[in-house]
């Protein structure tokens, strides 16, 4: 397979920001060289961050008009905002007769599309008119062949990087259980919260919580302070580094219970440090979790499901071990290797004449019997 990223621009969030498509960006400038990267978004404020992408334009428009060596623009998107930024970039870049490839994390999208009105044609149009989309789950690829003519969409798994000695802590009582995300009720973290202000009594001397992340903490910190859960919870603030690194190590159990997810970066990230995991039948978190293997998945918001967890871990706390070997090994597809190599093949295929996503799974699953054999 020849070396295509030489000829491939990406696009999206300055991978020094929060967030899971910052994370795999993160991931694609340590393992791809070259790595032709222009951020179209940085500041939160919402006119610093107009200002940033109007001159992201110009650096896209010179780079196309300049760099010949270009020939791919991968984007990576989100929703609501995220794609009608990236949308415009695609259509520039289709200005100047260059492949794109759309590559959508945000685990909302449905909910955008279905919300979107008249701007509905709009987004179609767009799916319909790169060259491939990208999605993180078999879920989201029969979503988005539905808003696609053709039956397009690829999953393609987000890179985590592995730590250079992964050393399982052995469970213990009391069990550290670790929330690392976004604080908001999407993500369900008020669920666990109600769910510890319930169970508080038997939970108490069994498990300890530690919570990390930024966004409504206000609200996180009034509900631990108003229950009197300090015992039970402690809210870190956002981490990141070493800091981050040192709090998955020592956790023994990671928990995320969101309502829409794509394939979130944090369970991956516990899982190369061999991490149980509990979390939610949403998005392509079926395709990292598997119950009875290496952790529990629960319904959005399903707290009597929680309850009977927590009362399995705590009555056979051993069983963590066992998960986390497995969380480790279901975490090796996901290594920047493995993704890398399914991304050449599919710029491989952009790059030719387009052939059907399904002959392309036929090209891998070949391309797995020969490496086996």
């Amino acid at each position: 397979m020849k070396d295509h990223f030489k000829h491939v621009l990406y696009i999206g969030p300055h991978y020094s920001l929060r967030g899971g498509m910052a994370s795999v960006l993160k991931v694609y400038a340590q393992s791809i060289q070259p790595f032709h990267f222009i951020a179209g978004y940085y500041y939160l404020n919402p006119a610093a961050s107009m200002f940033y992408f109007l001159w992201a334009l110009i650096k896209l428009f010179w780079t196309l008009l300049t760099n010949r060596d270009i020939k791919i623009v991968h984007l990576q998107s989100a929703s609501r905002g995220s794609f009608f930024r990236k949308s415009i970039m695609i259509l520039l870049s289709k200005v100047f007769g260059k492949k794109t490839v759309l590559h959508i994390h945000g685990g909302e999208f449905k909910i955008f599309f279905s919300n979107a009105g008249f701007l509905k044609s709009y987004i179609r149009f767009i799916l319909n008119g790169v060259d491939e989309v990208i999605c993180l789950s078999d879920e989201w690829k029969d979503y988005f062949d539905t808003l696609t003519h053709k039956k397009k969409a690829i999953v393609l798994n987000n890179p985590v990087i592995f730590p250079a000695e992964s050393i399982q802590k052995k469970a213990s009582l009391p069990v550290k259980v670790l929330y690392l995300n976004h604080i908001n009720r999407a993500k369900g973290i008020f669920d666990v919260l109600d769910f510890i202000k319930e169970n508080r009594d038997w939970l108490t001397g069994s498990f300890n919580f530690e919570i990390a992340g930024a966004g409504d903490n206000q609200s996180l910190e009034e509900f631990i302070n108003i229950n009197r859960l300090n015992d039970l919870i402690e809210y870190k603030g956002w981490i990141e580094g070493q800091e981050k690194e040192k709090l998955i190590k020592d956790c023994d159990v990671f928990i995320l219970t969101s309502y829409n997810e794509g394939l979130p970066m944090s369970i991956l990230e516990a899982m190369v440090y061999k991490k149980s995991i509990i979390s939610t039948r949403v998005g392509g978190i079926p395709r990292i979790v598997k119950p009875g293997v290496n952790g529990w998945l629960i319904s959005p918001g399903d707290k009597a499901a929680l309850k009977t967890i927590f009362e399995e871990i705590k009555n056979n706390n051993s069983i963590l071990d066992k998960y986390g070997n497995c969380s480790y090994e279901i975490a090796g597809d996901y290594s920047p290797f493995a993704v890398k190599e399914k991304l050449g093949r599919i710029y491989e295929e952009v790059l030719r004449k387009k052939i059907p996503t399904d002959d392309l799974r036929y090209k891998e699953n070949k391309y797995a019997e020969t490496k086996t054999h």
